[in-house]
């Protein structure tokens, strides 16, 4: 439903709750812009103490669900003025952003330079569905199938009344894409302007040629349950469910802090990984501790036993891997199994 905003940028942020010190300096790469009527909103699994100058719209729900779309509309609907910046928690503004938060009658949806750690490209104007499939375009080239990266989109308030996201898509299932697509059926000018810039902060991507790809050989650890760490595993679309990349590693805390053992669930996904046999081996503090074997779609329960005083460290290695397009993810990282409920369950 269109309604009369106020004139100024409104930065929309969402976040899941997981990487709180990168909310806190995206918070602070914002506030440095100085920009005169100006709010921010952070919707999500939002952690406390962020600020006075924070609207928080706590939507737990819609994080843990991975609904990506839902936390943008919630965010887009709360703000007050007639540009929108929507992002992601891990984004990180440069000085000189602000030089693009004007109106201007030749677009209704901007992007800008948006860069990895390492300096390469991420997904910042790009086009995919059409002739050239996926893959990154010139600054000084278009495209009728151009489209906007989750992580970032520079809008008109109005834009988002007519073409909001679907609420219901979640993680890699292509809510940007569809999102895009709408937008250029509603007739939207999506241009691009490389006089701002802006850093997505995580180092996990690379710009390799016209494409991104997924480094899988960085260990970053990444919180999957309560006081359960792992890496070689990244997010899926539920809480606390990682697909693993063919080897994973889990880390819990010492038994002496009251639990006596890890719990955690393996899945096969969805074809043609599940239609084959396959098996995961399981390293127990550097033991091996067995195999799973998969013949179709299965799920194991394990429970494994923390060791005392120390940290216990599991490892587990698939067989067989599947291209991320196999599975609906986009950047081609290979997957194979999923790791989910994971909890730490007494002695």
């Amino acid at each position: 439903m269109n309604r009369v905003r106020l004139q100024g940028c409104s930065f929309c942020l969402i976040t899941d709750g997981r990487r709180p010190d990168r909310l806190r300096e995206a918070l602070s790469s914002i506030r440095a812009l100085a920009l005169p009527r100006c709010e921010i909103i952070v919707v999500g699994n939002v952690p406390d103490g962020l600020g006075h100058d924070v609207r928080v719209v706590q939507r737990p729900d819609l994080a843990f669900a991975g609904r990506l779309g839902a936390m943008r509309n919630v965010a887009c609907t709360e703000a007050r003025f007639d540009l929108l910046v929507v992002a992601d928690d891990d984004m990180h503004f440069h000085p000189g952003f602000g030089a693009v938060l004007q109106p201007d009658d030749a677009w209704d949806v901007l992007c800008v330079r948006l860069l990895n750690p390492d300096g390469t490209r991420y997904w910042d104007w790009a086009t995919i569905g059409g002739p050239r499939g996926h893959m990154l375009l010139d600054y000084d080239d278009t495209d009728d199938f151009v489209y906007v990266t989750g992580g970032l989109a520079i809008m008109r308030a109005s834009v988002h009344d007519r073409v909001p996201w679907d609420g219901d898509r979640g993680f890699y299932q292509g809510e940007d894409v569809e999102w895009s697509a709408r937008l250029r059926a509603a007739g939207m000018r999506i241009r691009f302007d490389g006089r701002a810039q802006v850093t997505h902060q995580d180092p996990r991507y690379t710009q390799d040629g016209r494409v991104m790809r997924f480094r899988q050989d960085l260990a970053m650890r990444e919180r999957l349950g309560h006081g359960i760490e792992a890496v070689g595993i990244f997010r899926e679309g539920i809480d606390h469910c990682r697909w693993m990349t063919g080897t994973a590693t889990l880390f819990a805390p010492p038994a002496a802090q009251g639990a006596g053992a890890i719990r955690f669930t393996l899945t096969s996904v969805a074809p043609p990984l599940a239609e084959h046999a396959f098996s995961v081996t399981i390293m127990l503090n550097g033991v091996h501790a067995g195999a799973v074997a998969f013949s179709g779609p299965q799920s194991f329960t394990l429970a494994l036993p923390l060791q005392h005083g120390a940290v216990t460290v599991i490892g587990l290695q698939s067989d067989a891997t599947v291209s991320g397009h196999d599975v609906g993810i986009s950047d081609e990282r290979p997957v194979s199994v999923l790791v989910h409920d994971a909890e730490l369950i007494e002695g």
